[in-house]
């Protein structure tokens, strides 16, 4: 990570001020209150956010101002990153979502989730990420008044190493090791609980297994005497099916017998009523008598269908001259034409009437002529049709009797043959008693045999029940059998992975831990006595314990940290703050702040010699970007730039 510029607006002392970081070492310098400090904080909220008790919006935001924003851009693995964060007042100062931009493209995240894209980006494992302290505080920047806080409490020092390098991993290791035994022994007692009763399960499967042997030869018995039964079934059904068959015969004949008895009674009651039928025939024919010439009757009807004719043509004639006859004598009447209005000759008009009365009297009397003629033709013709009707009702009594005495004939026959058939009949069906009681005994052997093909059934079903149940029994004390031994295994080796943990593993934990932190408190131990022979030469010498406190020794005494003067406890806190940098960079290969640091007043108290060993500093970090905060002057001269600070009117400004 290389730090290129950071933007405040409304930020503390500042209200838009624009600061660019060059690479190499530079120097933020001013006076005490100028406002350096500030763009570090500013810096700190810019990758990271408010964090509450420790980074508040009110230490952020100007006085008066509702709105503040930082806006921070640094280059990382090649890529440019801008983020930007703000800050709003209302009941209190909070932090809105920021933005942030990477080669150009734009994320707009809420504040944790921020910092948590920031995070990555720093290359710091999710291990790392969760402890509760931020590791960017022990390898870039630490604020002035957290610098020395390191070093007071040992315990929290301990457990804060421990947590950026790993090794409380060991300590939460034993922790749960010691939760995990007593689960084992909980599962202990509780597999024990579950294989108590083995032997008596083992003695309960082998009654049952015996019985279910019993029960497998009862069920063979029982299979094979419903077997024999199924066959004798078979023989009587076979016999019940042929004297069924015979007794069907017998219905059938039965049916057929009455069938025929009823045919016969209707044939034998017909012969009396034709017998009667005959004796009125021949009386109704004795009754006829026919009298008189037969007469054509076609003919008849022929002359009178011409008489008619006549007399239609008689009518129509006498309606025509009649109406001539009326229209003449009106015109005489009136002695004007109604036609031409012309007076009319009387003599001629009556000449003319006259021959019309002539031809109307003529009518008349062939009108009469022929209806004398048609009355005596039609009473000619109801006697010859009397005549013709007579005679077709003797034909028709003599074809019924004809047909009568057909009829007795052949019912006299149809009764002899059915008497016959009937007697034929009722031989065939002469031994149906015995074959009814054949029926019976058939019948009731069947019933016996089913009675006890039941009985036996019952008993099979009984006894598969009881072989069902007994399997299902074996079946579950099998399981409940195995789930024991399976218990008493696990009760072994329970024990054995307790006796391993108790003796061996957590001891284990101890040494790997203890062999660790040497490690890490040797070159600790190393880069320590470096940096601080650099600043404070040979007037006192310093080394980390086994607890990574700074044990400091003058004239060949221990000297408590506290007893220092003010340049020594820095030159102490700053060793040792520099020696931690140094640890974590080489060991946590992650992480990708390794080219930055930031020294906020790191010569607090310092002589003007030591204030030029921090030119040896510098020259033996060897890194690409090097911040350092001061308001010490002389410092100026050991960097390659310098960024000053100073206010105006309580408004920070910069000047390079």
């Amino acid at each position: 990570m290389l730090l290129k510029s950071i933007r405040l607006k409304n930020i503390r002392s500042y209200t838009d001020e624009d600061i660019d970081f060059p690479l190499g070492s530079s120097m933020l310098s001013g006076d005490v209150g100028s406002g350096k400090s500030t763009i570090l904080l500013a810096m700190d909220f810019g990758l990271f956010g408010l964090r509450k008790g420790e980074l508040e919006g009110t230490d952020l935001l100007r006085h008066g101002k509702d709105r503040g924003s930082v806006t921070i851009i640094f280059e990382i693995d090649g890529k440019e990153v801008e983020i930007t964060r703000t800050l709003r007042r209302a009941n209190s100062v909070t932090q809105d979502s920021g933005t942030i931009v990477i080669d150009g493209k734009q994320q707009e995240l809420m504040p944790v989730e921020l910092k948590s894209k920031v995070l990555e980006l720093f290359g710091y494992s999710q291990e790392i990420l969760k402890k509760n302290r931020p590791i960017f505080r022990y390898t870039v920047y630490t604020p002035q008044e957290k610098m020395k806080d390191i070093l007071f409490d040992a315990e929290v020092r301990l457990a804060t190493l421990r947590k950026i390098f790993s090794t409380d991993k060991y300590g939460i290791i034993k922790s749960n090791t010691k939760l995990f035994v007593s689960e084992l022994r909980s599962m202990k007692r509780e597999n024990e609980v579950l294989a108590r009763d083995l032997e008596a399960k083992l003695a309960e499967k082998q009654e049952k297994e015996t019985e279910r042997e019993r029960l497998l030869v009862l069920v063979d018995r029982c299979a094979i005497e419903v077997s024999a039964i199924d066959s004798a079934l078979g023989s009587k059904q076979e016999r019940f099916e042929s004297v069924r068959k015979k007794m069907n015969e017998i219905s059938s004949l039965r049916r057929d017998i009455a069938r025929l008895e009823s045919e016969l009674r209707v044939k034998e009651s017909r012969l009396p009523k034709i017998a009667g039928d005959l004796d009125d025939m021949t009386e109704k024919i004795s009754l006829i008598s026919i009298s008189g010439e037969e007469i054509d009757v076609a003919a008849l009807k022929a002359q009178i269908a011409d008489m008619e004719e006549k007399k239609e043509k008689i009518i129509r004639e006498n309606a025509v001259v009649s109406s001539e006859f009326r229209r003449l004598n009106s015109i005489l009447k009136d002695g004007i034409c109604s036609f031409c209005n012309q007076p009319v000759s009387r003599g001629d008009f009556q000449r003319h009437l006259d021959e019309r009365a002539r031809i109307l009297d003529e009518l008349k009397k062939n009108m009469d002529f022929i209806n004398a003629g048609v009355t005596k033709m039609r009473e000619s013709l109801s006697k010859g049709e009397k005549i013709q009707y007579e005679k077709r009702l003797l034909e028709e009594y003599k074809r019924q009797c004809a047909s009568l005495e057909s009829e007795k004939k052949s019912l006299s026959s149809d009764i002899v043959a059915l008497q016959s058939e009937i007697g034929m009949l009722a031989d065939q069906a002469g031994n149906e008693d015995e074959i009814a009681r054949a029926y019976s005994e058939v019948q009731e052997e069947i019933s016996a045999i089913n009675r006890s093909k039941i009985a036996a059934e019952k008993e099979k079903a009984r006894c598969e029940q009881q072989l069902f149940d007994t399997d299902r029994f074996l079946k579950s004390a099998e399981k409940e059998i195995s789930e024991k031994r399976l218990a008493k295994e696990k009760i072994l080796y329970i024990n054995e992975l307790m006796n391993w943990l108790d003796s061996y593993f957590t001891a284990l934990m101890d040494i790997i831990e203890k062999h660790v932190m040497s490690a890490i408190q040797s070159i600790f131990n190393e880069f320590f006595q470096k940096w601080f022979g650099i600043i404070m030469g040979e007037q006192m010498s310093v080394r980390i314990d086994e607890n990574f406190s700074p044990v400091i020794e003058q004239n060949g005494y221990v000297t408590d940290y506290t007893n220092l003067s003010g340049g020594e406890k820095t030159a102490v806190a700053l060793a040792y703050r520099l020696a931690l940098n140094r640890v974590i960079n080489s060991m946590i290969e992650s992480i990708k702040t390794k080219d930055i640091l930031i020294l906020d007043e790191p010569t607090d108290g310092f002589s003007s010699d030591q204030l030029d060993r921090i030119r040896d500093i510098i020259a033996e970090l060897q890194l690409r970007q090097l911040i350092l905060v001061s308001h010490e002057p002389k410092i100026d001269t050991f960097v390659d730039n310098v960024i000053k600070v100073y206010k105006e009117e309580h408004v920070s400004k910069i000047v390079y």
